[in-house]
C-alpha cells in the first residue's frame, strides 16, 4: 500500500466576467490516494465561494487543447501577453469561467504527474476493489 501524498497549490485566478475580470484564488488539492480527481476551492474577498471536484485528466488535457463537456470544460487561450488556461463550470442553473496563468497550470500538472504518472493511477487506487466493496453491502 502506498503512503498518501497531498499536493496543495494556491493559484491566482480571474473570474472572467464582462466587462471586467475579478481576481480570485483557487486552492487546488491533489491526493495520491484519490489519483483520478482534483479538487479546487474558490476563494474571493476572504470568503469560500465554492468547491468543485473533477477529473484530473480534464486539467492535464485542457492545458494543451479544449476538453470536457457538460459541467466542466477546460481550454488554453494563447492570445495576449500572458497565455492562460480557462475553466468553465456549470451546475445547470449558473455558469462561470475562471482563468489561470498557463505557467501555473503547467507546474501543477507537472507535479501531479510526477506524483502519479498517467496510466499509473491504479497503483494508488484499486477501483475494482472499491466497487466490489460497495456491491457487497
Amino acid at each position: 500500500m502506498h503512503t498518501s501524498v497531498t499536493e496543495h497549490r494556491v493559484l491566482p485566478l480571474r473570474l472572467e466576467a464582462a466587462p471586467v475580470s475579478v481576481p480570485l484564488q483557487g486552492v487546488f488539492v491533489y491526493r495520491t490516494d484519490r489519483p483520478y480527481e482534483l479538487a479546487v476551492d474558490f476563494r474571493g474577498a476572504g470568503v469560500h465561494l465554492a468547491r468543485w471536484v473533477f477529473s484530473r485528466e480534464l486539467l492535464l488535457d485542457g492545458e494543451a487543447t479544449a476538453t470536457g463537456e457538460g459541467d466542466i470544460q477546460v481550454w488554453p487561450r494563447r492570445q495576449g501577453s500572458e497565455p492562460r488556461v480557462l475553466l468553465a463550470f456549470s451546475n445547470g442553473l449558473q455558469n462561470c469561467v475562471v482563468s489561470a496563468r498557463a505557467k501555473d497550470v503547467r507546474e501543477l500538472c507537472r507535479r501531479m504527474t510526477a506524483l502519479v504518472p498517467r496510466g499509473q493511477e491504479r497503483r494508488h487506487y484499486d477501483l475494482d476493489a472499491e466497487v466490489s466493496a460497495l456491491l457487497a453491502h
